[in-house]
């Protein structure tokens, strides 16, 4: 073996190794936040993981919905969408907001991701007299 040969496989076990070498405080809990499009609410999304999404598992995150303002948004209306953008097609199951929670929080069922890469979340958000729409790009790599 020649040593650019060496050195190459060298570079990769030393690549492998730092990419999964982890401390736990490299640890961070999956939490997005944004406001919505038209400044109507102010979002959050919560997966009640730490760390990683795992594929192909059915999940249940809890969506925070409140409004600019920061009062509680109840009762709401909200549909969930999105998909993979770069690939052209949707989520791979039908996700749905199965319940309030209370204090602005209502429970995502049924989201799963089936695949690595960028994802797309939309929700559609319907209040009373107050409608807007949040999107969260989502980069799922395990």
């Amino acid at each position: 073996m020649n040593s650019i040969s060496q050195f190459l496989i060298s570079g990769l076990f030393i690549v492998s190794v730092c990419a999964c070498a982890k401390t736990d405080a490299d640890a961070a809990k999956l939490v997005w936040q944004q406001t919505s499009e038209n400044g109507v609410f102010d979002v959050t999304l919560d997966a009640q993981v730490d760390d990683s999404v795992e594929i192909n598992q059915l999940l249940e995150w809890i969506l925070t919905v409140k409004t600019a303002t920061g009062e509680v948004v109840t009762p709401a209306r909200i549909s969930v969408g999105g998909g993979m953008r770069a690939h052209g097609h949707g989520l791979p199951t039908q996700p749905q907001i199965s319940e309030y929670l209370g204090e602005g929080k209502y429970l995502v069922k049924g989201l799963k991701f089936n695949m690595n890469g960028n994802w797309e979340l939309a929700f559609d958000i319907d209040a009373e007299d107050r409608k807007d729409k949040v999107v969260f790009e989502l980069k799922i790599d395990v």
